[in-house]
């Protein structure tokens, strides 16, 4: 009895056991489980960092290597001599003995290629060399002189994501690293038609959404006038190249400042064109995939004088429709060159700050001093209010992120992402944190620390883009109002914050971007003219610059040894009257 006692007892503990030894059993497997599973995670986490981080690496050895040998071929072909009578030729006259055939284009191009050398050298300006640019500029001299285009024989560089037969087009991105094109970009294309010769391709910042120009595959490039110092983006290398004198033309694109920007860090003139009269962007390759709906990506020239940037337009807009690139990209309008609005005298308006962050004391100056020339040249200026800046970013956020980055995160799942795009990660970042966080957390403690606002909104479904696009265009409209009250055509406005600052922070530090997204935002023309440098009496000034926002504080250190380094004004118009912009480009040149 005593036995089947004890046996009794013994299966009901087993029984009564079983299920906890059971749930035990079961929780220790499914922690090690997910312990096995956690630490397999890390390490394929772990193993593709440094795989793509290799490949990454040996991309940027392959095209160092590939430039410096394509280099070494031209400096053999070309010799070290320097002409430095064709390099100092103004625009009008270089082209003008191009066309009557005194100066061969095979001449310019030597000269160019040979400036070009030495500038990317310092600057790193150029990814690679087009060296069939010395054929395409050996048929040049075989046309006659009455049969020769409006660019004939003239060397045009040309922003790295404007494809090239034969180059690479990748936005500083190994997933398009080794996408060669094989045919030529419409935009190249009809560069090619109207004369000009396609010589260099130049660097971007990666996925080309910052005015910091770096990247892992071709590296960073550099200002002309300082060493160290920041060229500006996204058409960066475009900057640092004409700035440095080695190139006369070249080919950028717009969508937040980046032919703008650039040409103001570097010294040279661009046109931002409205969206419709831009040049073509088929045949790009976009990073981020294709453009915003409501911000056009508009493509437009960059060079070293107004004159050149002028006639870069005049020579398209004067094309008969069925050459110009309108007729394979129907978002280009068959808009001819109005030489009567370009003779109209405008009255100018003008504003020194967004009421944001001002800019630095320098580039208040070159405001005055531009308005100065100006009224010099008879024309009549009256200050006008900013856009306000806070509905810009509203707008500009609301539509260039409204896909929250998935098209870049996509794309650069197997790549190593360069500091040009931090601030653009984190901005989407924090606004994908719970609105509870937000609120009580970060908007606070944001608020405390600077003026510049988050990201509130993205329209990212069709209700809140319609919404959206919708309070913009009367934003527009709005504000249109108040230029036709005021009879302004055209408002100077500063073309920077400040002068370039040194290179690497201009990916974090985003807001370097509001003097040029009002424009984009109304789809304004918008053009940079050089007007002067930065002193030692705007170093002085700086003693009195404003402290109370994290912003300035980032100012005032980047703008630390900046002496000598340009500084540049924004000229802006109204939709789709760009000759009034190009006009008043040239008379600031003119009253230099």
């Amino acid at each position: 009895h005593f036995y089947k006692r004890s046996k009794m007892e013994s299966d009901g503990r087993i029984v009564t056991e079983l299920p906890q030894i059971m749930n035990e059993t079961v929780r220790a497997a499914g922690a090690e489980v997910l312990t096995a599973g956690v630490i397999i995670y890390i390490a394929f986490r772990c193993i593709k960092h440094f795989r793509v981080k290799n490949q990454v690496a040996l991309l940027l050895k392959e095209n160092k290597a590939t430039k410096e040998a394509s280099a070494a071929r031209i400096e053999g072909r070309i010799g070290t001599r320097k002409d430095t009578e064709i390099i100092s030729l103004p625009w009008h006259e270089l082209t003008s003995r191009l066309k009557s055939g005194s100066l061969t284009a095979s001449s310019a191009l030597k000269a160019y290629q040979g400036l070009a050398l030495e500038v990317d050298m310092k600057t790193n300006s150029v990814v690679c060399w087009v060296e069939d640019a010395e054929d395409q500029a050996r048929m040049l001299d075989s046309i006659p002189a009455g049969e020769r285009g409006p660019l004939h024989g003239v060397p045009v560089s040309v922003k790295e994501c404007y494809d090239i037969a034969g180059t690479y087009s990748s936005a500083g991105m190994a997933m398009f690293a080794r996408n060669k094109a094989e045919v030529d970009s419409p935009v190249v294309e009809l560069v090619k038609k109207l004369g000009g010769v396609p010589f260099c391709k130049t660097n971007v910042p990666q996925v080309m959404y910052s005015l910091q120009c770096s990247n892992p595959i071709y590296g960073t490039s550099t200002n002309p006038h300082g060493v160290g110092r920041e060229c500006g983006g996204s058409s960066g290398g475009e900057g640092a190249l004409i700035g440095g004198g080695g190139s006369i033309l070249g080919l950028g694109s717009d969508i937040g400042g980046s032919l703008r920007n650039p040409a103001a860090f570097c010294g040279c003139y661009s046109l931002k064109p409205s969206a419709g009269r831009h040049l073509s962007q088929l045949g790009v390759v976009a990073g981020t995939g294709p453009s915003p709906v409501g911000i056009s990506v508009v493509g437009g020239f960059m060079g070293q004088s107004a004159a050149a940037v002028e006639a870069g337009w005049k020579a398209v807009w004067r094309l008969e429709s069925d050459q110009n690139c309108q007729m394979v990209d129907t978002g280009v309008l068959p808009m001819s060159w109005n030489q009567k609005l370009y003779d109209k005298k405008p009255r100018i308006g003008y504003f020194t700050t967004d009421g944001m962050i001002d800019p630095t004391p320098g580039c208040v100056r070159a405001v005055t001093e531009a308005l100065d020339r100006l009224k010099k040249a008879g024309f009549e200026t009256v200050e006008i209010p900013s856009p306000d800046i806070y509905e810009v970013m509203v707008h500009f956020n609301g539509i260039v992120l409204a896909e929250l980055n998935s098209g870049l995160y996509k794309n650069m799942s197997n790549d190593i992402y360069d500091s040009t795009l931090s601030g653009v990660v984190a901005a989407v970042t924090v606004y994908k944190f719970p609105w509870i966080i937000k609120k009580l957390i970060i908007n606070p403690i944001m608020s405390f620390l600077t003026r510049i606002p988050p990201v509130v909104t993205v329209y990212n479904n069709a209700t809140k883009l319609a919404a959206g696009l919708s309070a913009r265009d009367q934003f527009t409209r709005d504000y249109l109002k108040q230029m036709d009250n005021l009879g302004v055509d055209i408002i100077l406005c500063p073309g920077q914050l400040l002068p370039a600052p040194p290179t690497g922070v201009l990916g974090m530090f985003v807001a370097a971007v509001s003097p040029y997204i009002p424009w984009n935002v109304m789809n304004f023309p918008a053009g940079i003219a050089p007007i002067t440098k930065w002193t030692t009496d705007d170093d002085a000034k700086m003693a009195d610059y404003p402290t109370d926002d994290m912003a300035y504080k980032m100012i005032r250190n980047y703008c630390k040894e900046a002496e000598g380094l340009p500084l540049s004004v924004q000229v802006v118009g109204r939709p789709y009257m760009d000759e009034q912009v190009l006009r008043i480009l040239s008379v600031l040149e003119k009253f230099a």
